[in-house]
């Protein structure tokens, strides 16, 4: 099997935020707690790693959004602004969409929201999933930094 890359990672979270933003399309103007975990499964079924285990699936998704944000916002930005999101009933994807590049950090907010609610309908812990995700991000980018410095000094 081939080695996963930290960018095979990032493209695995660009899918499932275009799946979230194809599906988000569709949505109405205002969204309930089950509209928006409704999204959230539409997110996670295009996240191609998952698992029969709910909460590995739901925490790779997110780690893998993470991967997809960096250099946009880190991870912590990017859950706090999730749990604010969850709290509002307005869509707000139409408008973040067409500011363009300057939405993206709010879309892929909207996203971890929507992940976040999703693994709450299903009875999966928020928490355990955050801390998860956050800890596979932080391990797997450790590692693509530390392969980095070492090729840099092999070159030397």
């Amino acid at each position: 099997m081939d080695e996963i890359t930290n960018t095979d990672r990032a493209a695995w979270g660009a899918a499932v935020v275009a799946a979230f933003l194809a599906a988000a399309a569709k949505a109405g103007s205002t969204l309930t707690p089950g509209d928006r975990a409704e999204l959230g499964r539409a997110a996670v079924e295009a996240y191609a790693p998952a698992t029969d285990d709910p909460a590995e699936t739901l925490s790779g998704t997110l780690a893998d959004i993470y991967h997809h944000a960096d250099g946009t916002q880190a991870p912590h930005a990017l859950l706090g602004a999730a749990l604010m999101e969850l709290s509002t009933t307005v869509n707000v994807l139409p408008v973040l969409r067409a500011l363009g590049d300057d939405g993206r950090p709010g879309i892929l907010a909207c996203t971890v929201a929507a992940v976040l609610a999703y693994s709450d309908e299903q009875g999966v812990c928020v928490h355990e999933v955050t801390d998860r995700a956050y800890g596979y991000w932080d391990d797997e980018a450790e590692e693509d930094r530390f392969m980095r410095v070492r090729a840099e000094r092999s070159a030397k």
